[in-house]
């Protein structure tokens, strides 16, 4: 039983490679909530201890470590991430391939 399987190299972005709108707002968010799931678990703290922290309660900290980020804007995440002693920096450069960026607007 042989099939040929075709491979396709990804953008990088799996929500671009999906087809989402907001594919690189979507992107951010979960690199954001992937940093915070790795500062919680390297300080082994608990979904409460976590909570007290950030300000956060433990039900949403519950969701991002479920990487369930309905409700999450980026600058939410980012202040989460401030809270636990992390500067967040935001760069600008030009697409590698205009094409993939293209939002629609203008």
């Amino acid at each position: 039983m042989s099939e040929d399987i075709e491979i396709v190299r990804g953008s990088g972005n799996v929500y671009r490679d999906l087809g989402y709108p907001d594919a690189e707002a979507r992107q951010m968010r979960a690199e954001l909530a992937a940093e915070i799931i790795g500062i919680l678990r390297n300080r082994k703290l608990s979904q409460r201890q976590a909570a007290d922290i950030t300000g956060l309660a433990q039900p949403d900290i519950s969701r991002i470590k479920n990487a369930d980020l309905k409700g999450f804007t980026i600058d939410r995440l980012v202040t989460v991430l401030n809270r636990l002693n992390r500067h967040v920096e935001i760069r600008v450069q030009p697409a590698s391939d205009p094409e993939a960026f293209h939002t629609g607007m203008g």
